[in-house]
């Protein structure tokens, strides 16, 4: 008992060492025998005993003058053979030639189905022969692998950008952008065309959302045209859709460039998409917007009242 006091005395307050032992059962209670001294422990789990099994035990002293003792695991001086190979079977036992070279006799196993040569699992715990568990299958090589075919040629990049207009507004030349009917207070509605007061023209904005478009081949456009107000000419009127080249609103009426591209709406028509043409993409990826002017007077929303007003989709080709 001397030297586990001196052990313990050895481990400061809080600390822990690992001593080696075996397990000890009296009859009805298992104890940690430390060089001779049977221990209270505490047990891992899940943990399997036998009679003097080598243990593995954690001392930690807990200050004022109390330790307590843990049993983390059982061992061996030698790893043991997780599979093996029949040797032999008796009526009750099998040999078994290990992994390892070692030849092990065991009279516990799953299953009577062996046969020498079979190829075994090996499962062990606290005892010194193992349970044979199954056969390890054998697994057929893969079929020879055919050739590959030849690749496919590479399919284009493709995609499609999409942007919802940042601005929307109407320019009238006596006041100016956002001077005119729905346009005043930051109403943003568009019009066009002449209504007795002179010409007012509706233009959507959209920064640099298609300038990272670069070199990409547009292959469609579609233009979400929002709901036409009940204004103006009853029935159809032809709507005149330009190109413009401002990212954003200007001081003056925007720069149009191509165009016109003629829509027919009714009287009240509600948002829809139109496909234009595809002349209008290189003003677009070089951060443009569209507009509307001329005759007949006819107005829209603007992205107030619908946010996806003017909306555009591109898809591209890289």
């Amino acid at each position: 008992m001397d030297g586990l006091k001196k052990t313990i005395e050895a481990i400061p307050t809080g600390g822990t060492r690992r001593v080696f032992g075996t397990a000890y059962h009296d009859g009805s209670h298992w104890w940690a025998n430390i060089a001779g001294n049977l221990v209270e422990a505490r047990w891992a789990n899940p943990i399997t005993l036998t009679q003097g099994g080598k243990i593995v035990v954690d001392l930690t002293d807990n200050g004022t003058g109390q330790s307590s003792a843990l049993v983390v695991c059982g061992y061996t001086d030698q790893p043991r053979p997780g599979t093996g190979s029949v040797l032999s079977v008796g009526t009750s036992t099998i040999v078994v030639s290990g992994d390892d070279g070692s030849v092990l006799t065991t009279d516990r196993f799953v299953g009577v189905s062996y046969s020498p040569g079979d190829p075994v699992l090996l499962l062990w715990d606290a005892t010194d022969s193992p349970t044979v568990v199954g056969k390890i299958p054998v697994v057929a090589p893969p079929p020879r692998p055919m050739l590959p075919p030849s690749p496919p040629a590479p399919r284009p990049a493709t995609g499609t950008a999409r942007a919802a207009a940042g601005k929307t507004n109407t320019w009238w030349g006596p006041g100016g952008w956002g001077s005119y009917s729905g346009s005043q207070q930051g109403g943003e509605q568009l019009y066009s065309g002449n209504y007795g007061s002179g010409p007012v023209t509706g233009s959507w904005f959209y920064g640099a959302a298609f300038t990272n478009l670069g070199n990409r081949q547009i292959a469609e456009i579609r233009f979400r045209l929002p709901q036409r107000l009940n204004i103006g000419a009853s029935g159809s009127a032809t709507v005149h859709l330009y190109d413009h080249t401002s990212k954003y609103q200007p001081g003056g009426d925007v720069n149009r460039t191509v165009g016109p591209f003629d829509v027919t709406v009714t009287k009240s028509q509600g948002a829809h998409w139109i496909t234009l043409p595809l002349s209008f993409a290189p003003v677009l990826k070089a951060g443009g917007g569209i507009s509307i002017a001329g005759d007949p007077y006819v107005g829209f929303d603007g992205r107030l009242k619908d946010p996806q007003s003017g909306r555009i989709e591109m898809d591209w080709t890289a």
